[in-house]
């Protein structure tokens, strides 16, 4: 088994579902038996066929999985798997027994929690006759994101594979080989756990194959974050650098949390979002000028003296207004919305004649107010609530920027262009401010042919 690869698991409902999804690029497929509606009707499957070695499970009801049979049933469709050319089988560590030729992966899951005798647990699969031990936990906040990279970091006497579900847990998924685990799981379109990536997007768009021990870790801090598109704009320009860099999705609600763990969980450095462009303040030791005079920070640097806080907004900000031709002397701006965007929007517009920050209670009479510039920046319309607006009907503004970037054309833009207003989308801002936080991380130019204005996620 090759250490460190990536394994596609399949869910299917009947056996001519099984060998319809694209698995090119896994070193591994895992059958989830436990998924057919039948799992027997896969006694005359050949496994074999598969272009790489294929893993056997059919996971009870009672350890997460939907196969209702008892052990002794789980434990004969294994063994006909195995005779049918499955290469490994994945058992509950508590029931690993011999299946022929194959290797036993003994697995613990929990699906609520990672239990505080995390490193007990794996000793114990270890202590199985199982060649593997595979421990996959619940992650509810970045303390037991810390734990699953120590645990990896420790020398274990067989090969091990541990990973963290839910969406605060997927960087562990992403960066868990570099670190020790011996796989790493992703879909084929349908999760078979919590927080599983498609594997389209781990190769792709995280592109695991770049990340090794050494590689430093980035990402983007906010809640949520599962909308971001950042990673695939920001893995695209370290791979076109050839810089050791990977970039992930950091969700997290408490941002204490997020930051007593976040060194140790290898994390070198960070893009900020809603709603934490404030609250990330006081735990830095280092401010830059940009963002201590906005008061918001967007960008975060880990350094010899600490955390460093920098704002890239506002960069982004004036280039996509400068893309547009709007320049703002002698203008009236009104900016709908009073939090760390806005206040970088504010910051870039700062020769206007006149700028107004609406708060969310006087954003219903924002087409009140006759302005040259209105700017959204608030996250009303973007994905999934991509049906609405912050401004309903007449917008009495020459030029609309939206700073919503999924979709790249919101349903504020689309109103503006039917009322024949110039319009500046969110991706271009997005690229700019991007472009400048990888010269921040890296010290090196951005690459100016990944981030463009008009970028895409194709």
């Amino acid at each position: 088994m090759r250490s460190g690869g990536l394994c596609v698991s399949l869910t299917p409902e009947s056996v001519d579902d099984v060998f319809s999804p694209d698995v090119n690029g896994a070193d591994y497929v895992e059958i989830r038996l436990d998924f057919l509606k039948e799992p027997q009707q896969a006694d005359h499957t050949r496994w074999d066929r598969f272009p790489v070695p294929v893993i056997a499970t059919c996971r009870g009801v009672d350890r997460g999985g939907r196969f209702p049979g008892s052990v002794e049933e789980e434990c004969r469709i294994l063994e006909t798997a195995v005779r049918n050319g499955a290469r490994f089988v994945d058992i509950d560590y508590q029931q690993v027994r011999a299946f022929g030729s194959a290797e036993v992966i003994a697995s613990y899951h929990n699906f609520d929690h990672t239990p505080p005798n995390l490193e007990s647990i794996i000793e114990q699969a270890c202590a199985t006759g199982a060649q593997i031990a595979k421990v996959a936990t619940h992650v509810n906040r970045w303390a037991d994101n810390r734990r699953i990279f120590e645990a990896l970091s420790r020398s274990w006497p067989k090969p091990v594979i541990v990973s963290g579900m839910g969406d605060i847990g997927q960087m562990t998924r992403i960066a868990g080989p570099s670190r020790g685990s011996f796989l790493s799981y992703a879909s084929a379109g349908t999760e078979s756990a919590p927080g599983q990536l498609s594997l389209a997007e781990m190769l792709n768009g995280f592109k695991f194959r770049r990340i090794q021990k050494s590689t430093k870790l980035i990402g983007i801090l906010g809640m949520p974050v599962g909308h971001s598109q950042s990673h695939i704009l920001h893995n695209r320009a370290f791979a076109a650098s050839n810089v050791d860099f990977a970039y992930m999705k950091f969700p997290a609600n408490d941002v204490n949390d997020f930051f007593e763990n976040a060194r140790q969980c290898g994390i070198f450095g960070f893009s900020v979002t809603i709603p934490h462009k404030l609250a990330v303040i006081p735990f830095l030791d280092r401010i830059e000028a940009e963002a201590s005079r906005i008061g918001a920070v967007n960008t975060v640097t880990e350094t010899a003296s600490g955390w460093v806080g920098d704002n890239t907004d506002v960069h982004g900000v004036r280039a996509a207004l400068a893309s547009a031709g709007f320049h703002s002397s002698g203008k009236k701006v009104i900016i709908l919305g009073r939090g760390g965007g806005a206040k970088a929007a504010a910051a870039a517009v700062g020769d206007a004649e006149e700028v107004r920050s609406l708060s969310r209670s006087e954003i219903a009479n924002s087409n009140l107010h006759e302005c040259d510039l209105l700017i959204n920046a608030t996250p009303v319309g973007m994905f999934p609530r991509v049906d609405e607006s912050p401004v309903e009907g007449p917008i009495v503004a020459g030029f609309v920027f939206d700073m919503v970037y999924n979709p790249p054309v919101t349903k504020l833009l689309t109103n503006a262009l039917s009322q024949g207003k110039a319009i500046i989308q969110g991706t271009t801002m997005l690229a700019a401010q991007a472009a400048r936080q990888f010269e921040i991380w890296t010290g090196q130019p951005a690459p100016a042919e990944v981030y463009r204005a008009d970028w895409s996620v194709s």
